[in-house]
């Protein structure tokens, strides 16, 4: 009896393994192989009817969702709610990750020819910006020019055009604007910053 409870014990490692769906996606024209599992609760909730139904795109067969996780494996599956995938159409290629809302594949439904960054920045300057939108899930406002919204997951985004942003980070706080103004550049015409889980992230056109 013993023998045969390791043996049960032995291969539940390898059960586990073999539940595991391997999938297909390319990001930044390479395939890359994913591992997900089927009855995940996150990627059910984060997979439309018509992903359901209709599938991936050719070859490509990840979940919309399991691709997202791959491109933000810092963040929980709270913490990127705000973020859309950037689809190269003409690639036929995940190009990255922006903030924006999302399509029936979690594609961002406009397209931006940039992509977000995590900014090498504190967590004081995520509750800098955060402070600026202190306000309900879904409520928005004008700060300095800049529109402030509260996203679900706890995420607050500032957007607009990239002076007007910044400026509204300043006056919140002196460091976060210092912090904010040379990643991808606040120059840019419209840009837009995500506070989110303690960590920064800049999205500029």
């Amino acid at each position: 009896m013993t023998r045969i409870l390791a043996l049960i014990l032995f291969l539940l490692p390898s059960v586990a393994l073999a539940e595991a769906q391997t999938c297909t996606t390319s990001v930044g024209g390479q395939r890359v192989n994913l591992f997900y599992e089927p009855d995940d609760a996150q990627v059910e909730a984060n997979r439309t009817r018509r992903e359901a139904l209709l599938g991936g795109w050719g070859a490509l067969d990840c979940p919309s969702y399991v691709t997202l996780r791959y491109l933000t494996p810092d963040l929980t599956d709270e913490q990127r709610q705000p973020f859309c995938l950037q689809w190269d159409k003409e690639g036929e290629t995940y190009s990255g990750y922006a903030e924006g809302d999302r399509d029936a594949y979690l594609r961002c439904r406009t397209p931006r020819r940039g992509i977000c960054e995590r900014v090498n920045t504190s967590v004081q300057t995520s509750l800098a910006v955060a402070g600026l939108a202190d306000a309900p899930e879904g409520t928005e406002g004008l700060v300095g020019g800049a529109k402030a919204v509260t996203r679900p997951g706890g995420a607050v985004v500032l957007s607009g055009a990239g002076a007007a942003v910044q400026q509204s980070i300043a006056g919140a706080s002196g460091a976060a604007g210092a912090a904010l103004a040379t990643p991808i550049g606040l120059a840019a015409a419209a840009v837009s910053v995500v506070a989110v889980g303690g960590a920064v992230y800049l999205c500029s056109e």
